[in-house]
């Protein structure tokens, strides 16, 4: 909504009278025009009010966006909760799970963490069948940790 100053009396009257000076001063460069730049004259007056009037129409919107609350979709996203689980863990739970599903992943990153866990030599779980190279079998996994954990 405008300001009580834009919407004064005097402000309207002010507007109108630059307006009719403004028609004054371009009849007579318009009337001195040749017949074949009049249109373009007419094209390049019509252009300059609606550039005019949108403007205006800019500064309407932009102040009723400023004037309304921000919209819960524009507000930051809330702060990500702490997981629940310990870091270390959930990298172990990582890697267990990448091994299994990589025999590579298992042979050169868990099977020498697991061999220093045990500090002893444990059994080498067997490769899978197939041309796929999955790592070892989550039972087999399981194996090799009771086997940890005795021998700890």
């Amino acid at each position: 909504m405008p300001a009580q100053a834009e919407r004064s009396p005097r402000r309207r009257a002010g507007r109108a009278i630059l307006a009719a000076v403004v028609v004054l001063a371009v009849t007579p460069a318009y009337l001195a025009l040749s017949p074949p730049w009049q249109p373009v004259a007419v094209h390049l007056a019509c252009a300059a009010i609606v550039i005019a009037g949108c403007v205006r129409l800019l500064r309407l919107a932009r102040s009723a966006m400023e004037a309304a609350p921000p919209s819960p979709l524009d507000a930051p996203p809330p702060p990500a909760a702490a997981p629940a689980l310990d870091a270390r863990f959930l990298a172990l739970r990582d890697d267990v799970t990448h091994g299994m599903r990589s025999r590579r992943y298992f042979d050169r990153i868990l099977w020498p963490r697991l061999s220093g866990l045990a500090g002893t030599d444990l059994s080498r779980p067997p490769e899978g069948p197939g041309l796929r190279r999955r790592g070892p079998s989550m039972s087999a996994l399981a194996r090799l940790v009771t086997e940890i954990e005795r021998g700890a």
